[in-house]
């Protein structure tokens, strides 16, 4: 199980998502005040996320943090870099905390169109005094 239990003594113990591979996660409890963020600017997008969570998500990981705990959840329009932390190692559908440590636009399922160059409406073949003049 792809779960560590940490300990702070100014809370009780909670269980830290951990992984190299992405987590399939199903349909989570959270309550509204279970999300902490790293920055006031993420607030307004908080409940896409909780949305997000309890539908039940992939969390995958993210490969420039190194740290095996941060995974990016994919939001309607947003994709959460989030570390969470359930009640039970064996029970992944009771989220306890869940940190925001950015929050960026989606770019998934975006797709980039690019208009051929050659194409007669937009292209029109140089005529041969300029390619003369060019030499």
């Amino acid at each position: 199980m792809p779960v560590v239990k940490k300990r702070n003594l100014q809370t009780e113990t909670r269980l830290l998502l951990e992984s190299d591979d992405e987590v399939e996660l199903p349909p989570a409890e959270i309550e509204d005040n279970a999300v902490i963020v790293q920055f006031d600017k993420f607030k307004p997008y908080v409940p896409e996320l909780l949305e997000a969570l309890r539908a039940g998500t992939i969390a995958e990981p993210v490969p420039v943090m190194l740290d095996g705990s941060t995974f990016a959840v994919h939001g309607a329009t947003r994709t959460f870099w989030v570390k969470l932390w359930h009640a039970a190692a064996s029970d992944l559908t009771r989220i306890e905390r869940a940190q925001v440590i950015s929050c960026l636009p989606s770019t998934r399922g975006v797709q980039v169109v690019v208009d051929d160059p050659f194409d007669d409406e937009f292209y029109e073949e140089p005529d041969e005094d300029s390619l003369e003049d060019e030499e």
